[in-house]
């Protein structure tokens, strides 16, 4: 398969796909008549990179999967996958505190406006987050 098909089959553009050749994240590619030649397993592994990415994991992350002789370190994939899951765990708590805080807020305002919507003046709280 020439790049072209490669980024079409997969999404990645050929700028991406270069990148990850140069990063050293795929096999040596073959080359015929001076064009790249991708074969199925090269397409496989630029899903794999692509999906790594949508997952909020960098390249370099990926990068260090790789064992010397090329091949996927399966034990240091699903350590990786760990970490990221703990990371979004603890980003949903974030997440969640902001929500909550952004209800309370979004209360006292509705309050303050049935209430007429004036602070400072004879004394009135302005709502706790303004």
């Amino acid at each position: 398969m020439r790049i072209s098909d490669v980024s079409r089959l997969s999404g990645a553009s050929a700028k991406a796909i270069r990148l990850y050749e140069a990063r050293g994240l795929l096999p040596p590619i073959a080359r015929v008549n001076r064009y790249r030649h991708y074969s199925e397993q090269d397409l496989a592994w630029i899903r794999m990179i692509r999906l790594a990415l949508s997952l909020g994991i960098p390249l370099a992350a990926i990068a260090s999967l790789k064992q010397a002789d090329g091949q996927m370190d399966w034990p240091a994939v699903l350590a990786l996958l760990q970490r990221r899951q703990q990371q979004v765990a603890i980003e949903r708590e974030r997440l969640a505190q902001v929500h909550a805080r952004l209800q309370q807020l979004d209360q006292e305002l509705r309050h303050w406006l049935q209430d007429g919507g004036q602070c400072g003046a004879g004394g009135d709280p302005c709502p706790s987050g303004v």
